[in-house]
């Protein structure tokens, strides 16, 4: 007896459709065949089986490594490049590397994300709005035309920016599982919190600030954007390490929570990423670092400076162009009752701010590679 089903997004939603797929071996449904295009699962009616399912991805072939083969697991199907792997072991010691999973998927939320934010930034919807409450103000009639095209336009950007926010968040919940990227919370102690703005742009700064509160007995538990939480603890000896990588590779985070470290913190992507760091250690104990090379310490502090200048000049390029354009081009005072008048003030100050910043970057860099000498 066959049975399909059909399951749209799976590919994105690894973890789920892995479970999904040992349920229906416990209820007798084995898989036997996926369509990539139609997105059908193909069962056989057979005995109730407690299966663990493994899917790879994986464009060098489906070909089985002996250890994994040890191990219990074997080919169920394979489709293109995609690979479905079944274990019956009630202990499983070893699981398949799915680098290329992650990889697969990052890219495709990456691309996404791009492809929304262009449709989104070019739809005609702003223009359409602009005409439309003009006439109205004007006292004359709306077409029932430009309505509907105000419609479909919010349906076609909601439907755009909804996938590609859910085909992110479930990528970005799959590479941390499979990247051991979460986040290692303190369950007690009382949370105080405190803001640090452009906090990345001072990575040295950041970590001596971070050292200063666990003298006082306060341990950092997590950070969104600029808000940093902390938890009151024991005065302790904490080193924080705030890191930039171009790149992370898979094994980043598991390699250094092998070694004892803390993840504090770790931005939404994996490119371009800036993470945060934590290790105890006791006062007659060297203080451990991320590398005792000095080296390798100088390019990593390099790699952190190079993104951050680059920011920083892009940013008082652009608040610089801003203003201009607010400023000059306007023909009526500084400051007004108006959506320029309000802007001018708002950019002026964001231009000093980013110039400020600008000068900390440069600052922060001499003294960190001065102390490395």
């Amino acid at each position: 007896m066959i049975e399909k089903k059909v399951k749209w997004l799976w590919s994105y939603n690894i973890g789920k459709t892995e479970q999904w797929l040992s349920k229906m071996a416990k209820e007798g449904w084995h898989l036997i065949s996926v369509n990539r295009w139609t997105r059908t699962f193909s069962f056989e009616k057979g005995e109730p089986r407690d299966i663990t399912y493994r899917i790879q991805y994986n464009s060098k072939g489906n070909t089985l490594p002996k250890t994994l083969q040890k191990e219990g697991w074997s080919l169920a199907y394979s489709a293109g490049k995609w690979i479905f792997l079944v274990n019956e072991e009630q202990t499983i010691r070893l699981y398949p590397s799915r680098d290329a999973l992650v990889k697969r998927n990052r890219t495709h939320a990456y691309v996404l994300s791009v492809i929304s934010i262009f449709y989104i930034s070019t739809s005609m919807l702003p223009i359409i709005l602009v005409s439309i409450l003009s006439s109205v103000m004007k006292g004359e009639e709306v077409l029932i035309e430009n309505l509907w095209i105000i419609i479909l336009s919010v349906a076609g950007i909601i439907a755009v920016a909804s996938f590609a926010i859910y085909v992110f968040r479930t990528y970005r919940r799959f590479e941390i599982s499979e990247m051991d990227a979460a986040i290692d919370s303190i369950p007690t102690g009382k949370r105080i919190r405190k803001f640090r703005a452009a906090w990345m742009y001072q990575l040295e700064d950041t970590r001596e600030w971070l050292e200063g509160f666990a003298e006082q007995g306060y341990e950092l538990e997590r950070v969104r954007a600029a808000v940093f939480t902390f938890r009151k603890t024991e005065p302790n000896h904490i080193k924080y390490e705030c890191m930039f990588e171009y790149k992370v590779q898979p094994s980043y985070f598991a390699t250094h929570k092998e070694m004892g470290w803390k993840l504090k913190y770790s931005s939404n992507m994996t490119l371009l990423n800036y993470s945060i760091w934590a290790k105890h250690y006791k006062e007659e104990e060297e203080v451990p670092r991320f590398s005792y090379d000095k080296q390798e310490q100088r390019q990593s502090i390099k790699r952190a400076f190079r993104m951050n200048l680059g920011m920083s000049i892009y940013l008082v390029f652009l608040l610089s162009f801003s203003f201009y354009t607010n400023t000059l081009v306007k023909d009526e005072p500084f400051i007004a009752w108006s959506f320029g008048g309000v802007m001018r003030p708002l950019l002026f100050l964001g231009l000093l701010y980013w110039f400020y910043k600008f000068v900390q970057i440069l600052i922060s860099y001499w003294k960190t590679m001065k102390a490395l000498d």
